[in-house]
C-alpha cells in the first residue's frame, strides 16, 4: 500500500514515500534487503522496531535521491491494531494513524483485502470518539501554573504546556467529529481542521497565533479557545461531563480577574 502526500497528490521536493507491504509472514530481514537492492534502493539507513513489540517494523532507504519509507506486518498485527481502535476504543494508541493512513491509502497489490479494512475503518465508532473527548478533557490544562510561571523565567515549560493543550483540543474535537487522532508526527494541521465541520472558526490559524504571542496574551487565547470548544462538546455531545474542567476554568478566571 502507498500512504501520505504521494497518494494525496500534495508532494514536494521535501516529501519521502510512505508505503506498507504486509504479508502472511514477514520475511527474513535478508530477503527484505534484497528486494530493496534489487529496487534500486540503498542499505537501510534506519530501522525501528513496533513499540508494542510484535514482529512488524519500518525501515528507510534512498532510491534516486528520495528517502522511501516501508513498515513491514502481517495480517494478523493489522486486525490486532485496528481492534485497538475501533473494539478496545483506546484514544491514545498511534494506532489512529494507521486507521487514518487506510482511508487514504492506494493498493499496490490485493486491492480487495485494502476495500476491507477501509470498509472497517469508515466505521467510526461513537464509543471511540467518546473515550477521545473524555481523555482529552481530562487531562486538566494548568491554568493555575500559567499565573505562577509567568514570574518564573519559564518560557519553554509554559510552551510546552500550550502545545500540549493545543493538542489536548484538536484531540477533543477529533473525537467529537468522528476523526482519528494521534499527536505522534501530526502535521498539516489545517487540512486537518478544515475536515473538523464542528470546530471553532478559524482553529489552525488561532492555534499558529497563540504560540507565536506573547506569554499572557496567549494564555487568554487559548482559555477563549478551549471555552469555545467546551461549547461545542456541551451543545453536540451532552453525554460528556464538563463539570471538572469547566470548575477549573471558573477558579482561574475568578484568580485573573483578582490579579
Amino acid at each position: 500500500m502507498l500512504f501520505g502526500s504521494t497518494v494525496l497528490d500534495i508532494a514536494d521536493e521535501r516529501s519521502d514515500i510512505d508505503m506498507s507491504l504486509v504479508f502472511e509472514t514477514i520475511p527474513a530481514q535478508a530477503e527484505l534487503l534484497a528486494a530493496c537492492a534489487r529496487a534500486g534502493g540503498s542499505p537501510w539507513t534506519w530501522r525501528n522496531a513496533s513499540p508494542d513489540g510484535d514482529a512488524s517494523f519500518a525501515v528507510g532507504f534512498d532510491l534516486d535521491g528520495i528517502e522511501v519509507q516501508i513498515a513491514y506486518t502481517d495480517r494478523r498485527i493489522v486486525a490486532a491494531d485496528l481492534d485497538t481502535v475501533l473494539v478496545a476504543h483506546d484514544p491514545t494508541t498511534l494506532n489512529h494513524k494507521i486507521a487514518e493512513g487506510l482511508l487514504k491509502a492506494e493498493a499496490l497489490l490485493d486491492a480487495e483485502r485494502l476495500q476491507q479494512w477501509r470498509s472497517r475503518v469508515a466505521q467510526f465508532p461513537p464509543a471511540l470518539g467518546d473515550a477521545m473527548m473524555r481523555h482529552h478533557l481530562g487531562q486538566p490544562t494548568p491554568w493555575k501554573w500559567f499565573s505562577y510561571l509567568l514570574h518564573r523565567d519559564s518560557a519553554l515549560w509554559c510552551r510546552e504546556m500550550q502545545v500540549d493543550a493545543c493538542y489536548r483540543l484538536l484531540g477533543t474535537l477529533a473525537g467529537l467529529n468522528g476523526q482519528y487522532f494521534t499527536v505522534f508526527q501530526f502535521k498539516r494541521m489545517h487540512r486537518f481542521a478544515g475536515q473538523l465541520p464542528r470546530a471553532p472558526v478559524n482553529l489552525a490559524d488561532r492555534v499558529e497565533t497563540l504560540l507565536a504571542a506573547p506569554l499572557p496574551d496567549a494564555f487568554a487565547m487559548l482559555y477563549a479557545l478551549e471555552g469555545e470548544v467546551l461549547a461545542l462538546v456541551a451543545e453536540h455531545a451532552p453525554q460528556i461531563d464538563l463539570t471538572a474542567v469547566q470548575e477549573r476554568r471558573r477558579r482561574w478566571a475568578a484568580s485573573a480577574a483578582v490579579a
